[in-house]
């Protein structure tokens, strides 16, 4: 492939920084940060059980550095979308992973549950500007041909940040320490902010008078936004999306291990196959949409949110003592569509944003989708105990045909 560079030739060359900057140079910045992060903030979930161990609580107790580093990051990703479409997102992204790290190097010294969990909170707030910020940079630097592939590139980080996370962090926690996991984990956060601030320079295609424009406010920008016909649609099948992801996430496993008599051990190491399928699936679906479907990317994201939905369906039919080779199979196909979705979804959103509110506009989505992911697990729970498993798939599912069947049909 030859190298391709994006110096804007209306620009004048008061930036000649930017000249030589390669489009790839710039993704392979934005997938390393985007690992970094992930290895830091996924890495909250994996230290949960030692977290509880440590401090002698019970596991909802310990649960709750999950729930308030969600929590804070809902309460700070719409301001934060906001000071990248403000200040850029090198400076902001990369201020915000040394904040990342500050807060874990907080939570080495924690002796209490109490300060561990507002070190998390905090961690939580500043992991906010990873999303937007890195979307931010995708669209500012790619050109549309080369977009849908760069954005797969970086989603993709976020499965393989948790795989680095997950083969790590017990080790290390086990070995050496909490505190020692808790310091690997800074440390990673530093390194993914000096890359960003080192490497990662502001501009590309957009013009510099474009660059100092004001970000919109919210009310303006949700109505500018939501003159796009397609914007309404797509960001409801997202919010649906989201929920099925990540309540089958937190489900499956004991799904498995109980309804399907796999046993939690061997239904979580079947389960990881779909992590693992992600990750292609993440790159693969936005790259082939591109070329054997251009133009209608809100039809084909509506059209992979059906298959993620039929696969949901036949694993929920699966019997007890099903074939480990066809459960896998179907994990597989989960990794594929049920995750490898969100790329799709995240480039349809940011290319209908203002130019100068792209940030603003990703976390207004994020901010949505994130309510979803805390609420679809514990309503799939709340129902499961009330009237089964049965109406708990058929209550995850509904909401994806709901959104998407419209969507498919719709004319572009």
């Amino acid at each position: 492939m030859t190298r391709t560079t994006l110096a804007n030739p209306s620009a004048p060359s008061a930036e000649p920084a930017q000249a030589g900057i390669s489009i790839w140079t710039v993704l392979t910045v934005a997938v390393a940060t985007q690992t970094a992060g992930s290895v830091v903030s996924q890495g909250v979930y994996i230290l949960v059980p030692f977290w509880r161990d440590a401090f002698g609580v019970s596991l909802a107790s310990a649960s709750l550095a999950v729930t308030l580093m969600n929590g804070a990051q809902i309460a700070t990703i719409y301001g934060i979308g906001r000071a990248i479409d403000r200040y850029g997102e090198r400076v902001v992204v990369g201020l915000a992973m040394l904040a990342m790290a500050a807060a874990m190097v907080a939570a080495s010294f924690a002796t209490e549950l109490t300060g561990l969990l507002l070190c998390m909170a905090f961690l939580g707030g500043t992991y906010a500007a990873v999303q937007p910020g890195g979307t931010r940079a995708i669209m500012r630097w790619f050109p549309p041909r080369h977009r849908a592939l760069a954005t797969g590139f970086r989603q993709a980080a976020v499965p393989l940040g948790t795989m680095i996370a997950a083969a790590l962090l017990p080790l290390i926690a086990a070995q050496a320490g909490l505190s020692a996991a808790a310091w690997f984990s800074a440390g990673v956060s530093v390194l993914g902010s000096l890359l960003f601030l080192l490497f990662y320079r502001e501009g590309g295609q957009v013009a510099p008078e474009a660059r100092r424009e004001e970000p919109l406010k919210l009310g303006a920008l949700v109505r500018t936004v939501g003159q796009n016909p397609q914007f309404w649609p797509v960001l409801r099948l997202g919010i649906a999306m989201s929920a099925f992801q990540f309540t089958f996430t937190a489900h499956a496993i004991g799904y498995m291990g109980g309804a399907l008599g796999l046993g939690l051990v061997g239904a979580a190491s079947l389960f990881a196959l779909a992590q693992l399928a992600g990750i292609p699936g993440r790159v693969g679906l936005p790259w082939l949409c591109d070329r054997l479907w251009p133009g209608h990317r809100p039809r084909a994201f509506a059209g992979i949110a059906l298959i993620g939905a039929v696969v949901v369906t036949i694993f929920a039919a699966l019997p007890l003592g099903a074939p480990a080779w066809l459960t896998a199979s179907v994990l597989v196909a989960f990794g594929l569509f049920g995750i490898g979705w969100f790329p799709l979804y995240l480039l349809e959103i940011a290319e209908m944003a203002p130019p100068s509110s792209i940030a603003s506009t990703v976390s207004f989505a994020s901010t949505l989708c994130l309510i979803a992911m805390a609420l679809g697990p514990w309503l799939f729970g709340l129902v499961t105990d009330q009237f089964g498993y049965s109406a708990a798939w058929t209550l995850l599912i509904a909401p994806v045909l709901a959104t998407a069947l419209p969507l498919a049909i719709r004319r572009a």
